[in-house]
């Protein structure tokens, strides 16, 4: 196990972020922080294999044809694709629809909605709320998926080097309880979000992928219509190692989607 420090947020703070200028947008998500110091396991060391179903995350080896990380019309219609049936293969799903993706870095020169830094906030990326407006959003025209189960899912990919600094860390779902998750307002130009900000349980486990590639990548659900009333999805955070002297700042990118079940669940 590994040292780091990471920003829960304070029970009972209030907690809204400001995201209604464009740009990169800033790596904390609210000032009514929690800092604690907690231990994480290496995954690549760990002898259990570590699933969506079980642990609501898992790696992925993922090495499509694609190097133009930093266009995000390229990633939408050439690196989109490769994801879409990915996702369909491991979810056994015929319904996926991307609507999103990050690219995660501190010197990209593009400023953009799609251009954020690394987050150093433990959160999950939706509630039941914004995970159902989402929803309704992208099924606009397709209204026979409105009546399936359905996942919203990350899925995290290093861009061109190896993470040497603020690796991706997330909390094993099995460990979380329902009143740790606090609605967390998002303010945009045209719209007000809503994500869930993580309060302290000192059950949670962490776990991160020490050194990871491009060809690597973690796969972790943000929102699961089947959990019980109040989960969510995985909370999680960049983290940084206590005392760890400066490395190479990370690039990465996220792609997020919504995996409908074959199945109604009226």
């Amino acid at each position: 196990m590994i040292m780091f420090s990471v920003n829960y947020v304070s029970p009972d703070a209030p907690l809204v972020y400001d995201q209604t200028y464009k740009g990169p947008g800033a790596s904390e998500l609210t000032s009514s922080v929690d800092k604690r110091t907690i231990s994480v396991s290496d995954m690549r060391a760990e002898k259990s294999t570590f699933s969506l179903e079980k642990n609501g995350f898992e790696v992925v080896s993922f090495s499509p044809d694609f190097e133009a990380f930093e266009d995000d019309e390229a990633i939408q219609k050439q690196l989109y694709p490769y994801v879409i049936d990915m996702l369909k293969r491991r979810m056994n799903s015929d319904d996926v629809i991307i609507f999103d993706h990050t690219y995660r870095s501190t010197t990209r020169a593009d400023k953009s909605i799609h251009n954020r830094a690394p987050v150093r906030t433990v959160h999950n990326d939706y509630t039941d709320v914004s995970a159902n407006h989402r929803m309704m959003e992208e099924t606009k025209g397709q209204e026979h998926l409105r009546n399936r189960d359905y996942t919203l899912v990350n899925l995290w990919l290093p861009v061109r080097n190896k993470v040497e600094s603020s690796p991706l860390a997330m909390v094993d779902i099995s460990t979380v309880h329902p009143t740790d998750f606090q609605r967390l307002k998002l303010i945009y130009p045209d719209r007000i979000g809503e994500l869930a900000a993580i309060t302290y349980n000192p059950n949670h486990k962490w776990f991160y992928q020490s050194e990871m590639t491009p060809g690597e990548g973690l796969l972790f659900k943000v929102y699961d219509s089947t959990f019980e009333q109040g989960m969510f999805g995985v909370p999680h955070s960049a983290v940084d190692v206590l005392n760890d002297e400066a490395k190479k700042p990370r690039t990465s990118l996220e792609v997020r989607a919504i995996v409908f079940s074959g199945e109604s669940n009226e």
